[in-house]
């Protein structure tokens, strides 16, 4: 997919010069959002126009109230992809900053959406979207600009999944509280975490005879403390997928006593049957379901058990697909 950080980009480095837009943040790029992608596709296959995605990084709340920013369901390369998958011809990331926050909704749609030299058909956005300084720029304001500079814009009403909007908010709140299914129903898919794999302490290969890949991601939203059966997609053309299992925690029972501080969370992931040196490459891990809780064992020996039982049960998991 082509990517840009400007409007201007389009034309200038990939040849696009007429576009009909999304506008938004877009984290998960859940089912709500979706509607507005289908209505941008829509309108680019009437207007003969390419369908891109304008997009902010990093969020906009990490700059304007960073006390209440908001860990991530989709980082810049997820999103990326998904945007692919779904009919994008292109991504453009607008860097966020507070010069952009405190532009007037007006000032802010001329300087990135409009006067780049290419021609914008189209702007689709959520109903409840807001643009500008303290948002004041709405759906309304939107409409107004575009029949003042000649584009369309399509207002989508929010998603509704048992009678309340999809959101990311409320994709978050499913995660941290276990309910993944939940969380799969609102995305239209599974959660996924997207990261790079780095060396851990060696632990699990050492002393329990299960090799584990420590993966870091950016900010991410974590899903409940415990142990999933997944699958992970490992970096390449193509990617290469493999049945594992992961853990999300913080090793409670491995936890050195004399070690400082709260416990960080960490993302350790087993894949079945593979042995390839991944260390240093990107892996988005698939979460499908919940085997169990995060837990204090009174011993190794115990500990060992239940990860025999774990990936027992894990490996039955994916086999029924």
């Amino acid at each position: 997919m082509k990517t840009a950080l400007s409007i201007a980009e389009l034309r200038e480095r990939h040849g696009l010069d007429t576009v009909v837009l999304a506008c938004g943040v877009f984290d998960g790029v859940h089912r709500g959002h979706r509607r507005i992608l289908d209505a941008v596709l829509d309108l680019a296959r009437r207007t003969g126009a390419a369908p891109v995605v304008v997009t902010f990084d990093p969020h906009p709340r990490s700059v304007v109230l960073p006390g209440q920013a908001p860990k991530l369901l989709t980082v810049k390369e997820q999103k990326v992809r998904l945007f692919a998958e779904l009919g994008m011809a292109a991504t453009v990331f607008l860097p966020f900053s507070r010069a952009m926050a405190s532009l007037a909704p007006e000032a802010f749609v001329q300087q990135h959406l409009l006067g780049s030299g290419v021609r914008v058909r189209g702007v689709c956005v959520g109903a409840q979207w807001r643009f500008g300084a303290g948002g004041r720029g709405d759906t309304v304001l939107l409409q107004r600009l575009g029949r003042e500079n000649g584009f369309a814009v399509r207002s989508v009403p929010e998603f509704c999944l048992y009678g309340k909007p999809v959101s990311s908010t409320r994709i978050r709140n499913a995660l941290t509280a276990g309910r993944l299914r939940f969380a799969r129903q609102l995305l239209g898919r599974p959660y996924t975490v997207f990261g790079r794999v780095s060396h851990g302490k060696g632990v699990g290969e050492k002393e329990f005879r299960c090799p584990t890949a420590n993966v870091l991601g950016r900010n991410i939203i974590l899903p409940r403390f415990g142990v999933y059966a997944a699958r992970g997609w490992l970096s390449g053309h193509p990617r290469v997928r493999r049945d594992g299992i992961v853990y999300v925690g913080t090793a409670p029972t491995l936890r050195d006593g004399a070690e400082a501080g709260p416990a960080q969370p960490i993302l350790e992931l087993h894949l079945f049957d593979f042995h390839d040196d991944i260390y240093g490459r990107t892996v988005e891990i698939e979460f499908l379901d919940f085997i169990r809780p995060d837990q204090v064992f009174a011993s190794h020996a115990a500990l060992r058990r239940q990860i025999g039982a774990d990936l027992v049960t894990a490996r039955e998991i994916l086999s029924r697909g």
